[in-house]
């Protein structure tokens, strides 16, 4: 009897051991990935801090300095978000830009505070790049701007925001992407397809016109 029961915990524990397994495989693996449109995440972009996603939009702007980041549109063409790419795409080809793309990436949120700021003037003075002075609004941004200057105007426009906010600080939101695919543009092969169609029906149209016309010729003979 003492046997059986021993053999029966045995067994009991074995299975709890292999169910826990299973779980954690689960929880490890299962990573969700979310569809969404530019317009659906800029609406609620805090939500979809540090999650993978799938968005779709058009590429209106793509930055001079390294191609190291464009801007892309949904149905709302004054609303953009940040995409910089992750070090197996390198860069993103001006040529891009009027493009219809899919992007993978993951959300990502950078805080500004003052001691954010102060840090970031001592690194531009050395030299140094910056994501956030890089987050021009919408995509639009003068190349042709003097270079100090527009840094200047956007460390003042920092300290603004983050006095304005109630948190002691601000944040920027951009994906980094780690897949970019270009969409075939189907439009013009329904418009070459209906042009072919209308194309047909233009010939059969005159090969009938030119029937009736010798038939009528030698009834007339």
């Amino acid at each position: 009897m003492i046997k059986k029961v021993l053999g029966i915990l045995a067994i009991t524990g074995l299975l709890i051991s292999c169910g826990n397994k299973e779980q954690k495989k689960e929880a490890c693996c299962d990573k969700e990935i979310t569809k969404v449109t530019v317009d659906q995440v800029m609406a609620d972009i805090q939500s979809f801090v540090d999650k993978d996603v799938v968005i779709t939009g058009m590429v209106n702007h793509v930055c001079s300095h390294g191609g190291k980041r464009m801007f892309i549109i949904g149905e709302n063409p004054d609303v953009a978000i940040k995409i910089t790419p992750n070090d197996a795409i390198g860069v993103f080809e001006k040529e891009l830009e009027g493009s219809s793309v899919i992007v993978k990436g993951t959300v990502k949120e950078l805080r500004i505070d003052e001691a954010y700021v102060v840090g970031l003037e001592k690194e531009l003075a050395e030299g140094m790049e910056s994501e956030a002075i890089h987050d021009h609004s919408a995509g639009t941004h003068d190349e042709e701007e003097d270079e100090e200057k527009e840094r200047d105007a956007q460390i003042e426009a920092m300290r603004t925001q983050i006095s304005e906010s109630d948190d002691g600080y601000y944040s920027q939101f951009w994906i980094e992407a780690t897949k970019l695919e270009v969409k075939e543009c189907e439009h013009d092969n329904e418009h070459v397809e209906g042009d072919d169609d209308h194309h047909d029906h233009a010939e059969d149209e005159e090969h009938d016109h030119d029937h009736e016309h010798e038939e009528g010729e030698e009834h007339s003979h």
